[in-house]
């Protein structure tokens, strides 16, 4: 039987002042608590995802949000939150409480 570990990184972008837009971006991984703050660093979501992907995370689903806005265009939304949510496999030796 395969167990998993999950993790996700979420991007909130707020759209409601536009001059500057705020982007927040954190990695919730296992054990971290508040999780790892990457909002002020100059990677690109493709490099953190791909930095991901290189820890041995995989890819297993993707949630867009949009609030707020006059409703005329899915891109003017007031707020964007994207949900990253990533998984991979336990080593044996952790689910068996040796490690």
């Amino acid at each position: 039987m395969s167990c998993w570990q999950y993790a996700q990184l979420t991007i909130t972008v707020d759209g409601r002042d536009p001059q500057p837009v705020t982007r927040t971006i954190v990695w919730h991984g296992p054990g971290q608590g508040v999780g790892e703050n990457y909002s002020d660093t100059e990677h690109t979501v493709l490099e953190l995802l791909n930095r991901f992907g290189a820890d041995g995370w995989e890819l297993a689903s993707l949630q867009d949000y949009r609030e707020g806005g006059d409703g005329s265009s899915y891109w003017e939304a007031a707020q964007l939150l994207t949900v990253y949510t990533f998984k991979r496999p336990i080593s044996r030796a952790v689910t068996d409480g040796h490690s």
